[in-house]
């Protein structure tokens, strides 16, 4: 090997070299930052905190049966106590995005121990909640209280969705009394706010048993009306807040035969359904 080639050998070497070392020394690329893992919040466990420390505000105690809770209270034409029952707990977004939880608390007075043994005119309690979550739980916005039902029997309670993003309860409430029968159904509704009446409509009404078989001067004309309705997703217009209200009446109103078929939205201004008042029959 000459001089020459041997030099150019010892270059290579020493710029290999060189290169090696400068690779070491050079820092390593950090790892890419993880993301950080945000869980979402357990809605389920929130609502049944939620229903706990309602039921602690009102100082409910356990009722004689699984599930009931028993509720020192009055109302205005019972004296209370009061034994009932929560309704399923509904979890649900509004129209401003709120995440809302709606339920029910129904009871009938603790004298009528359900079997509807209370006077005729004590009636139990139906509450309709309302909570939004805010700050990770789920706080109490408001609620309502109703005194419907006889013999110390509350109304049936139950949460209803009556639109896209709208929702609320239905309460139905009947009773018998001196040959006449009669049941009602009243709407409300969940507003920012509030929960607002949307009117009540009469499901099913007869006087058969004032006179029975007899007739005579002294006997009103014959009411047999019966009422159905359900609400029609299907035939939301685009855009609209409420599913249309399909209702069917049936039968005889003062010996006057009925039959009349409509689709009602809540009106605009009231927020109440336009419900015919001479078919919310009363006696």
């Amino acid at each position: 090997m000459t001089k020459t080639n041997r030099t150019m050998l010892l270059i290579v070497l020493i710029l290999g070299l060189a290169a090696g070392v400068y690779w070491l020394e050079q820092p390593s690329t950090p790892p890419a930052a993880l993301p950080a893992v945000t869980s979402a919040p357990d809605l389920n466990r929130l609502a049944e905190q939620a229903v706990a420390l309602y039921r602690s505000s009102q100082d409910m105690q356990a009722g004689p049966k699984p599930g009931q809770w028993k509720l020192e209270a009055k109302a205005s034409n019972s004296a209370g106590p009061f034994v009932g029952v929560f309704g399923p707990l509904q979890q649900a977004q509004d129209g401003q995005g709120r995440q809302l939880l709606l339920s029910t608390f129904v009871a009938d007075t603790a004298d009528s121990a359900g079997e509807g043994m209370d006077s005729f005119a004590a009636s139990g309690i139906s509450r309709l909640l309302l909570f939004v979550l805010q700050n990770g739980q789920y706080v109490l916005q408001t609620e309502k209280q109703l005194e419907m039902g006889t013999n110390g029997m509350a109304a049936a309670a139950r949460v209803v969705q009556l639109g896209p993003h709208e929702w609320g309860w239905v309460l139905q409430s009947g009773y018998v009394q001196q040959g006449y029968t009669a049941s009602t159904v009243e709407f409300f509704h969940a507003t920012a706010s509030d929960i607002r009446s949307m009117g009540h409509l009469t499901e099913q009404a007869d006087n058969k048993g004032v006179c029975g078989d007899a007739a005579g001067a002294g006997c009103p004309a014959v009411t047999e009306l019966q009422t159905h309705w359900r609400w029609l997703p299907q035939a939301a217009t685009p855009g609209g807040r409420f599913y249309p209200l399909d209702i069917q009446w049936q039968g005889m109103i003062d010996g006057k035969k009925v039959s009349q078929h409509s689709q009602l939205l809540p009106d605009a201004n009231s927020g109440n359904y336009p419900f015919p008042p001479s078919l919310n029959v009363q006696f």
